[in-house]
């Protein structure tokens, strides 16, 4: 399998009320196989858990490359388009 791009994305000089939108405008964004590698001023946590509820757990990677006190970086890679043709139990 070969690499996709990875796009690095440093939210720290961005207004925080801009941030959120950002970062999810930049993961969304992203092709299965690419990179958004974040780098904030407090543990991105939330990200993972929004990531986690609106795309499923076996759509993305979370991976922690530093983990503060100052700066936390995070790579996440898109793995799989969400499914959102949910199919009813029984149908």
């Amino acid at each position: 399998m070969s690499e996709g791009r990875c796009i690095l994305l440093d939210v720290r000089p961005i207004p925080p009320r801009d941030r959120f939108e950002t970062i999810m405008g930049a993961y969304d964004a992203l092709a299965p196989g690419e990179v958004l590698e974040l780098t904030v001023d407090h543990d991105p946590e939330c990200m993972y858990y929004t990531l986690r509820a609106t795309q499923g757990d076996g759509a993305f990677r979370f991976d922690y490359l530093e983990r503060g006190p100052v700066d936390w970086r995070v790579e996440v890679r898109k793995l799989a388009v969400p499914d959102t043709a949910r199919h009813e139990p029984g149908g």
